[in-house]
This record gives C-alpha cells, sequence and structure tokens, in this order.
C-alpha cells in the first residue's frame, strides 16, 4: 500500500466518525426536542384544566351575581357547598300556606264575639304608587376654611398679625 491510499483510507475514516458523530448529535438534538415539546404538552395540559377551572367559577360567580340582581356581595358569591337552613322565597310561602288547610282546634266553648263586627268583603287593593326618584345627592359642603387648590390670591389663612 502507498502512502496515497492509506491517507486516502485515513481520510474516509475521518469523514465517517464524523458523519456518525453528525447522526448522534441529530439524534439527541431531536430527543431533546421531543422532550422539550412534551414537558411543554403537559404544562400547558395543566394551564388548561386551571384555566377552565377558574373560568367555570366566573360563570358560577357571575351566575349567582345576577341572580341576586346584579350585587356582588360575600353571600352572593359566598361557596354553595353548605346548604343555609333559613330559607326566604317561595318555598317557605308554600309551606305557610299548608297550615291554612288545617281545622283551628275548638276547647269546649267558643270564644266570646264581645261584639266585634265581622270583617266586611276585603276591597281590592289600590295600586301602589311609584315613589318619585331620590333627588341626586348633594355636593359635598367646603369647611369654612377650605379653599380651591389653584386660587393662589386667597390670603385668609395668613396671619397679618406676625
Amino acid at each position: 500500500m502507498s502512502s496515497a491510499e492509506e491517507r486516502y483510507r485515513a481520510a474516509i475514516s475521518t469523514m465517517d466518525a464524523a458523519a456518525r458523530e453528525q447522526d448522534e448529535q441529530r439524534g439527541l438534538r431531536e430527543r431533546r426536542v421531543a422532550e422539550a415539546e412534551a414537558q411543554a404538552r403537559d404544562g400547558l395540559k395543566q394551564e388548561l384544566g386551571a384555566a377552565q377551572k377558574y373560568a367555570e367559577h366566573m360563570d358560577e360567580l357571575n351566575k349567582r351575581k345576577q341572580s341576586a340582581g346584579g350585587w356582588a356581595t360575600e353571600k352572593t358569591l359566598a361557596d354553595k357547598g353548605r346548604e343555609s337552613l333559613m330559607e326566604f322565597g317561595v318555598q317557605d310561602e308554600e309551606a305557610g300556606a299548608g297550615f291554612q288547610n288545617y281545622p283551628t282546634p275548638s276547647y269546649g266553648t267558643p270564644a266570646p264575639s264581645y261584639g266585634t263586627p265581622e270583617p266586611a268583603a276585603a276591597a281590592p287593593r289600590p295600586e301602589p304608587v311609584p315613589e318619585p326618584a331620590a333627588p341626586a345627592p348633594e355636593p359635598p359642603k367646603r369647611g369654612r376654611h377650605a379653599r380651591q387648590p389653584d386660587d393662589e390670591d386667597d390670603f385668609s389663612s395668613t396671619s397679618w398679625l406676625v
């Protein structure tokens, strides 16, 4: 073998080694990119889940606020997980109406009437008259020594007896 052939084979072997190293580096980069994409995907899934829960929570709070007539109070926005013992509204009115069906108990002799007249037929109630709108609140009154901040010629607070 001549020295030219040896140099040729050495150059080919060096080029093969360089190509293998580039392939390994490319594979390592692709694996790192795939891992980074997987981590980013997992992070986005977690953020999406948290954002979705937040959106659902805000929707629920908005529904509560709207059902309260637009008022966002502590009670309106409180956790609805626990039920309140006191409920006022249609349920109580319906429950109260049930007592009218029971007969009044009688304990022997009827109570004397003492001459009180029986109520006449109930007259229809007049329609409620809407109240006039409340006047606009007056602007707050200034104090005796209060002055406008842009009033440079006002010397009322200066003591001239010095």
